[in-house]
């Protein structure tokens, strides 16, 4: 005696009609879960163009701007251990030689300590990736403060020394704050930024 219905005997003849055995059909689409886009049987999926992550990546990772901020850094450096250098060195009547370091002339080297921090700032800017106009504009300013503040006082030592006739020299820490001041408007010339209002 067949225990089958009517009703199964219509559903294993509709299956069987299908010829899957009462499985669906793999060529319908579905949705998949958190709403990715369904890909039908023979569709290509999708592929984002090779281009757009190289273009990515570049605008993640900005060319290295290591040598200005190393320029930058070096030229603080230097613009603050000139103030403890001797800046006038002069020779006294009875034999013995006077060093004049900056802080003797504490309003010059106020200034140039003033620069320098400065220019510190920026400096380290530049370490972590900023850059732009504003940058180089600071920096040019800095160091051209520091190498007119270097000018004038080489300027004043050999006049006083022309007129008076003392026996006065440029001590060394004179040329290491010019030289700061060069190294500083070299990190400006040297910074990868754009010369337009900004940073990136």
């Amino acid at each position: 005696m067949d225990d089958h219905g009517p009703a199964d005997e219509a559903g294993g003849t509709e299956a069987d009609a299908r010829g899957d055995g009462g499985v669906a059909d793999p060529t319908m689409p579905h949705t998949p879960p958190f709403g990715i886009k369904a890909v039908h049987p023979g569709d290509e999926p999708p592929v984002a163009p090779p281009g757009d992550d190289q273009e990515s990546r570049r605008r993640e990772r900005p060319a290295g701007n290591g040598l200005a901020a190393m320029a930058a850094t070096v030229g603080v450096v230097l613009a603050i251990m000139g103030t403890f250098l001797p800046w006038i060195v002069s020779d006294r009547s009875d034999g013995e030689v006077d060093h004049l370091i900056g802080w003797d002339l504490a309003g010059d080297a106020v200034l140039v300590l003033l620069t320098g921090l400065v220019a510190a700032g920026i400096a380290g800017a530049l370490w972590i990736g900023q850059r732009g106009l504003v940058h180089k504009v600071v920096l040019l300013a800095t160091g051209g403060m520091l190498l007119a503040v270097a000018g004038v006082e080489i300027s004043d030592v050999r006049a006083v020394d022309a007129v008076t006739s003392l026996d006065r020299s440029v001590g060394s820490g004179l040329p290491v704050v010019a030289l700061g001041g060069v190294l500083l408007v070299g990190a400006a010339l040297l910074d990868r930024g754009p010369w337009s209002l900004g940073s990136r």
